[in-house]
């Protein structure tokens, strides 16, 4: 049976037969450079599971729509004219549309432009099922442009979704938490970031949600007038980039964690509280993602705006129920452990990959992705304030330098790429070595009262097995349960 994305892949050829009822001319690949028309195309995420908002630039002055239809049903076609979205980028004409009333497990044809302007070649998604099982993709830190390495890092970037939506292909959308570029402005020529970035064709063909990072609004704030029109943000708060979504069974509140003075803390801390209780209301899960990280050992930990954002916004956090809290920006991987408001839940055994935590109210998980390019890392910090570039997990354990809320950190200085599972009773976050597959961490959260996944460990309320000293204590607990076992047989063979 062919791969899914692939067999919709052929299906689109036909069902772009509906948008020839007038000539397509100039039709090009929607992540060609300027003289496109039509480029930089995003297929965002909607206000909900059933919609989706588009993003692209043009070259064309005049109106310009998306035309939709269903790859099974190529007649159904509707349209929905763009507007243009100007916040003051002056080196390219942006347009956002929306889409709504989408059918859950529907692969949609679309085309983009005008048929005095140009269209886009047909590209195509597919709208989740809807249930409570499903899958998204999480990445961090592309920040194509590190070193002015632009090809080199754009074909990367490419490797690595390549390699997430292939072993993935059913996922639902995906969530790139912050830095997608360098920053410093926006090239339209072969050093254009945004063009490297937008030249991976999965962002055309999965819904995808992005954050604000700090390198959006290098080299001064004006510059996130680039993000603000490559990105159409679904249910924002404001222009504050503070925006939130849903999808299936679980509620989304992506941050822009760039206002982190006391104002803006406040502001993101009445944000939370007000989206959850608007929106909350019978979602298995809450996840808040932004950029800077809270627990990490990259180098950041103690510093003052860092500690103040844990300060603030972590009690709300276990305040309102938010299960998880996905991170970028120091370049490594760093798991915390349980949290809840600001003190952690430190367990009997070290954390180890395959864990399976049982929160508790108020309890939340922190976790900061490392980048899914590579263009730099960070150097494992310790709690003693010095960079140790070489220190393994087991050496900064055994050292005591591991920051008090961390539970795992890793840092093999290869690009990394998140997926996250869920159904009604488990988050899953599988980090993965995008080169290879190989296994960076494994975590799952399990609701109270839910058996434990078959071949998962666990342990209490806060962590399963983790290291080799959890392995030695389960085959202790073995051991002594069948020496038990042995010594009753024994005793009813007496009788």
């Amino acid at each position: 049976m062919p791969h899914p994305r692939v067999a919709r892949t052929a299906l689109v050829t036909s069902a772009a037969i509906v948008f020839s009822c007038t000539p397509a001319v100039h039709a090009v690949p929607a992540d060609a450079s300027a003289g496109g028309p039509i480029y930089r195309v995003a297929t965002g995420v909607g206000a909900d599971a059933r919609s989706v908002n588009f993003s692209w630039r043009s070259d064309h002055a005049g109106p310009e729509v998306v035309r939709v239809a269903p790859v099974n049903d190529p007649a159904a076609v509707r349209e929905v004219t763009a507007r243009e979205a100007d916040f003051g980028a002056i080196a390219y004409r942006s347009r956002h549309a929306e889409l709504a009333g989408l059918d859950p497990g529907v692969t949609y044809s679309y085309q983009i432009g005008s048929d005095a302007g140009g269209w886009s070649t047909p590209e195509s998604f597919t709208i989740d099922d809807g249930d409570g099982n499903w899958t998204f993709l999480a990445v961090a830190d592309a920040q194509i442009g590190v070193d002015v390495k632009i090809s080199e890092q754009a074909a990367t970037w490419r490797e690595t979704l390549d390699s997430a939506t292939a072993a993935h292909p059913d996922s639902s959308l995906i969530l790139s938490l912050g830095d997608q570029v360098e920053g410093w402005g926006d090239l339209i020529g072969p050093l254009g970031q945004y063009n490297a970035f937008f030249s991976a064709p999965q962002l055309r063909q999965f819904r995808t949600a992005a954050l604000e990072g700090n390198h959006e609004v290098l080299p001064l704030p004006v510059a996130r007038r680039h993000f603000k029109e490559h990105w159409n943000l679904p249910n924002e708060l404001d222009d504050t980039s503070h925006y939130f979504f849903e999808q299936n069974n679980a509620l989304f509140i992506a941050l822009n964690s760039n206002r982190k003075d006391d104002a803006g803390l406040h502001e993101q801390a009445a944000f939370v509280r007000d989206t959850v209780a608007a929106h909350g209301e019978g979602k298995d899960w809450i996840i808040v993602a932004n950029h800077f990280a809270f627990h990490s050992q990259g180098g950041r930990y103690t510093s003052d705006d860092i500690v103040r954002m844990r300060e603030v916004l972590g009690p709300v956090f276990s305040e309102v129920g938010v299960d998880v809290v996905l991170n970028g920006h120091d370049h490594m991987h760093n798991r915390s452990h349980l949290i809840n408001g600001a003190q952690p839940k430190v367990p009997e055994h070290y954390a180890a990959p395959g864990d399976v935590l049982h929160p508790e109210e108020g309890d939340v998980l922190y976790l900061t992705l490392n980048t899914a390019v590579g263009g730099k890392y960070y150097d494992y910090q310790g709690n003693d304030g010095k960079t140790y570039p070489d220190m393994t997990l087991e050496q900064s354990r055994a050292r005591g330098l591991n920051h008090p809320t961390i539970a795992l950190w890793n840092q093999d200085r290869t690009p990394d790429y998140s997926v996250v599972n869920i159904t009604p009773t488990t988050l899953q976050v599988r980090s993965l070595n995008a080169a290879d597959g190989t296994l960076v961490d494994d975590v799952t959260l399990l609701r109270q009262d839910t058996p434990a996944p078959s071949g998962s460990g666990s342990a209490g309320s806060s962590s399963s097995t983790g290291s080799s000293v959890g392995a030695i204590a389960g085959i202790a607990v073995a051991v002594a349960a069948l020496g038990a076992l042995a010594g009753l047989a024994l005793n009813l063979l007496r009788f």
